[in-house]
């Protein structure tokens, strides 16, 4: 029975992944309303990028504002490519971009106008690979190459094949990333691979590396029937993370410093009784990284009759915080993590995180 139920999941993750492929595939080529949310960019560095791609991007938050100058920068699930141009411009000549996708038709998409944005913005600082995002240790193109002149016919060709992709330096190296940045694709990643993602997020990134990651979060666990549904996991609904969880999941894998920079007061999507709203978060690779961020000087610009308050925790957030808000945030614990950072160690409880003393909008 247990096996039965295995080969069934097997059937619908791989229905879901399909349906992934078919739909964004189509959204390449005609905008997609339900695929977005709305998001404000900064219009400054959308001058540059061709309508095209603007009208074909789909995600739930801006990542890039987390982005520094000179930095290297992997996208993950990088679409049509609108936050690697963004990106782009913000790292400079100096920086550079890596954006990573399984898709070929949003690979085309974005590489068909790599050289424009290069000529408008004055360097050529951004490359688009193709891999799933929860394996960036596989060079697909390298592979279908390989597959190209010597076919799989035999158990020993495959074994051949294997040994061939595992001795392969890895399509993202070690310790290369500054910051991974990655809007509303996480959620699209299969519950069986989302341990592997974490562990690759965590192997590419420098010592004193961090994410930004923007994604859909669901405000209780998403049954089973409707997480295997394909039009609803394609669709980044099904596939969400419960919020709580998607923050404790940063920790187990190692982060440090999980910070709720946003989250949207009013869910995107409500099915059922299930709220799905969008949350950005940054986290640090290290203890290190993370207390260095902490501690650095932000030049504040002074208003004249207000001090600068000592704590970035803004007071009003409690006193104006919807009744239903506090009601979900009371069940948190307040005591064991600085104002919605978490930090590896110590006992576990569940939740951990406030939702009145974060960044978040509420």
């Amino acid at each position: 029975q247990n096996q039965r139920k295995k080969n069934t999941m097997d059937v619908v993750n791989l229905a879901a992944e399909q349906e992934v492929l078919k739909r964004y595939e189509a959204a390449s080529k005609a905008r997609e309303e339900a695929l977005c949310c709305p998001v404000e960019y900064d219009g400054k560095y959308l001058e540059v990028i061709p309508k095209e791609i603007l009208d074909r991007d789909y995600g739930c938050g801006d990542p890039s504002r987390f982005v520094r100058e000179g930095e290297t920068v992997l996208d993950l699930g990088s679409g049509g490519g609108k936050i690697c141009y963004i990106i782009s411009q913000i790292v400079g000549s100096k920086g550079r971009v890596i954006g990573v996708d399984f898709n070929p038709a949003m690979l085309d998409l974005a590489q068909s106008h790599r050289q424009t944005v290069a000529e408008r913005v004055g360097w050529d600082n951004v490359s688009f690979k193709r891999a799933r995002i929860q394996d960036l240790h596989t060079d697909i193109a390298a592979l279908e190459a390989r597959l190209g002149n010597q076919p799989v016919d035999s158990y020993a060709a495959y074994q051949e094949l294997e040994d061939f992709r595992t001795a392969s330096p890895p399509l993202i190296a070690d310790d290369s990333i500054d910051l991974i940045v990655s809007n509303c694709v996480l959620n699209l990643v299969r519950a069986e691979d989302r341990a592997q993602l974490f562990r690759e997020v965590y192997r590419v990134l420098g010592p004193r590396g961090r994410v930004a990651i923007s994604d859909i979060v669901s405000d209780r666990e998403v049954p089973a029937h409707m997480a295997q549904d394909p039009e609803l996991w394609s669709g980044c609904i099904s596939g969400a993370y419960e919020e709580g969880e998607f923050l404790r999941t940063f920790e187990g894998a190692g982060f440090h410093g999980v910070t709720v920079e946003k989250r949207d007061q009013e869910p995107w999507q409500t099915v059922g009784e299930i709220e799905f709203r969008a949350v950005t978060i940054t986290a640090h690779k290290s203890k290190e990284g993370y207390l260095a961020a902490k501690t650095a000087v932000r030049e504040i610009p002074a208003i004249p009759g207000k001090a600068i308050p000592a704590s970035p925790v803004i007071p009003e957030i409690r006193r104006k915080a919807a009744p239903a808000v506090r009601k979900r945030a009371a069940r948190f614990s307040p005591t064991r993590f600085t104002p919605t950072r978490f930090s590896p160690g110590g006992p576990r409880r569940r939740g951990g995180h406030s939702l009145l003393n974060s960044n978040a909008s509420v």
